[in-house]
């Protein structure tokens, strides 16, 4: 039975690092690492991911990722992944930004089992703002991606606002909903505090399921900088 829960939880499993529809200026690299301890069920793991964004052009922003996953007492089921994609901002009015995103992506550590391993295609479409809210610096953005493999589909929508606290400090809250074939409806939420300094960005943050078949929780911490 725990088998059989286990490949169903890595269904569930999502990534750690957060995109949104911001492109990068042209030429220029940001890149992320995080690090996560989870439990699930009951069962203790360990994820890694790397995530990179290149400004092509101005309008253009290239993205890829590597992604594993790893339990402490049922390696069977330990995972990699990876995703590239290409993003283009189709919208900028003022403080609002769209874009829309295609790539290719493979690995139950970002796909999930029953057959959502194979390699497949993914679509993104969100907008984004940033300004002053009740005169405190804020960003939000909403974003709908959906994934196709042979004989598995996955739908995603996020949420997500962060709002300065201090100089360098912020509180960046997101939820997702997942759904799509083969056991998939997942809830969750995430807030992290992030340090943002010119170049440097370092961020520690809790995640939890909220309403999916499993629960679901895991802190994590981050470290990114642009160039």
């Amino acid at each position: 039975m725990r088998g059989i829960s286990l490949i169903l939880l890595l269904v569930l499993l999502r990534p750690l690092a957060w995109a949104a529809p911001w492109v990068q200026d042209d030429g220029g690299l940001y890149t992320r690492i995080a690090v996560a301890s989870e439990e699930i069920e009951g069962l203790q793991a360990y994820r890694g991911d790397i995530y990179a964004e290149y400004g092509w052009t101005k309008n253009w922003t290239l993205t890829s990722k590597l992604e594993a996953v790893a339990f402490e007492e049922a390696q069977d089921f330990n995972a990699q992944g990876w995703r590239v994609s290409a993003r283009r901002k189709v919208l900028k009015r003022g403080n609002l930004v769209g874009s829309i995103e295609f790539g290719a992506l493979q690995g139950a550590a970002i796909s999930g089992l029953n057959g959502c391993e194979t390699i497949g295609v993914e679509m993104r479409a969100g907008a984004a703002w940033s300004g002053k809210l009740r005169k405190i610096d804020t960003f939000a953005f909403a974003e709908a991606a959906g994934r196709i493999h042979t004989g598995c589909q996955r739908h995603r929508y996020a949420l997500g606002i962060g709002q300065r606290a201090t100089k360098n400090i912020w509180v960046v809250t997101q939820v997702w909903i997942d759904r799509g074939s083969q056991n998939t409806k997942s809830d969750k939420v995430q807030t992290e505090l992030l340090w943002k300094g010119k170049v440097i960005e370092a961020s520690i943050g809790y995640r939890q399921e909220l309403g999916g078949q499993f629960e679901e929780q895991g802190i994590f911490i981050a470290l990114a900088k642009r160039y």
